[in-house]
């Protein structure tokens, strides 16, 4: 097949396409996506909420959820029932079945169905309901616990990536450093052998491109250490693609009052948990137990109606007082979040503006180191300063350079983690 790249159009939009696939960057947003789908925290997370979905699923069910069978066996010497006796009790939710026979006199003892409720269902505060709605407040707890742990290692990978990034970029001044300390013991020497340069000025050249070269290598094997930190994250590095600059966002006072304390929420659900337990000992506490049962009897024909009345007291309700204690202890340790949740907003936004000054007080001195530099590479060529004070102030410039990128790269990972601050 031949292909007519002649067209006008054509070629412009391929040159688009080609430009767009080489400028393609893995963001550290990419990352955290990447982490949300397949860390292992978040398969983790999923596992732990289901223990409360599978608890749900058996409430819906109620007393329907189960059947019981018990059997007893008896043996008497005296009465009626002398001899041995099995009792069997069937119950599938309110309905049950129950049967009894003496061996020795070969006799049904008992045959009956009914049904046996525990009224208290009706006009109290059932079991069912009270479990149902403490499983969901133990859900909403451990998403909180779920968020929290994930929000954290977010932060962390921002500042792995972070981290990277900075040791990139000192991989590549390195690299300049070392294509100039080259250079500059190539000349040194060649003056040396000229008897033009002193053996101080020699052995410094030769020193910095030594040092220059270790370095280097050094910093690879930094770099190949923190590539394989991200695995810790169930994240991958790309192989082609490079890994694209952090990107600062500009932050308003509102993404810092949308900050909150995921452990006053906490302490907001376990207020409620405790305040459910509250109700539930307090009703059961105040009312009597009421079983109502009736049945028929299928071998005597006939029906049977009871009812059955537990009623405990005590002297003092530890119970109830423990968890009233319990309800003054939360709502105390809620006021004194709500309290922390304002100190650290404030704190944060001077973290915010501390890290924008760094940055431009970084890039200034960066500037100023620049021109020094320029100053003394332009005295030493023509011979009115040392070569010592010249390699002073180029490496002064290139630590301006660093502390430039590393300045700038906390600024956009603070940018990029407050929202996770939660």
């Amino acid at each position: 097949m031949y292909l007519n790249f002649n067209n006008r159009k054509i070629q412009i939009s391929l040159l688009l396409l080609i430009s767009c696939v080489l400028s393609y960057a893995t963001s550290v947003d990419d990352l955290i996506s990447q982490y949300e789908k397949s860390s292992y925290t978040t398969k983790i997370n999923a596992v732990s909420l289901k223990k409360y979905d599978i608890k749900d699923k058996a409430l819906k069910n109620g007393d329907r959820n189960e059947i019981t069978v018990t059997s007893d066996d008896n043996y008497t010497l005296h009465g009626k029932a002398n001899g041995l006796t099995i009792e069997n009790n069937v119950k599938y939710g309110m309905f049950y079945y129950r049967n009894g026979y003496n061996f020795t006199n070969r006799e049904v003892t008992q045959n009956r169905i009914g049904i046996s409720k525990n009224l208290n269902d009706y006009f109290g505060y059932s079991d069912n309901n009270y479990n149902k709605k403490t499983n969901e407040i133990s859900r909403n707890i451990q998403k909180i616990t779920n968020e929290t742990t994930k929000n954290s290692e977010i932060r962390d990978l921002i500042d792995l990536y972070k981290n990277y990034k900075n040791k990139q970029k000192e991989i590549e001044q390195e690299v300049l450093t070392v294509d100039d300390t080259k250079k500059d013991y190539a000349v040194q020497a060649k003056k040396y052998e000229l008897g033009t340069a002193t053996q101080y000025d020699f052995e410094l050249a030769k020193t910095e491109y030594e040092n220059s070269q270790l370095k280097y290598e050094n910093l690879g094997r930094e770099l190949k250490i923190l590539a394989e930190q991200f695995g810790i994250y169930n994240v991958t590095l790309p192989e082609k693609e490079k890994l694209e600059d952090l990107k600062k966002v500009e932050l308003q006072k509102d993404d810092f009052y949308a900050l909150r304390l995921s452990e006053a929420e906490t302490i907001e659900l376990n207020t409620k948990l405790n305040n459910e337990q509250l109700k539930k000992e307090t009703i059961d506490y105040k009312y009597p137990k009421l079983v109502g049962d009736i049945g028929y009897s299928l071998k005597d024909h006939s029906v049977v109606i009871g009812l059955a009345v537990s009623k405990t007291f005590k002297r003092y309700n530890d119970t109830i007082e423990d968890l009233k204690n319990e309800a003054d202890k939360l709502q105390l340790q809620y006021e004194q979040k709500k309290n922390e949740l304002m100190s650290n907003v404030g704190q944060q936004m001077i973290t915010y503006t501390t890290y924008q000054t760094n940055e431009l007080t970084a890039e200034n001195t960066m500037k100023i180191k620049k021109k020094e530099y320029e100053i003394y590479a332009k005295k030493y060529e023509l011979g009115l300063d040392t070569y010592s004070n010249y390699v002073e102030k180029r490496n002064n410039y290139k630590k301006a350079v660093m502390d430039y990128e590393i300045a700038k790269n906390e600024l956009a990972a603070f940018t990029k983690k407050i929202k996770y601050y939660k």
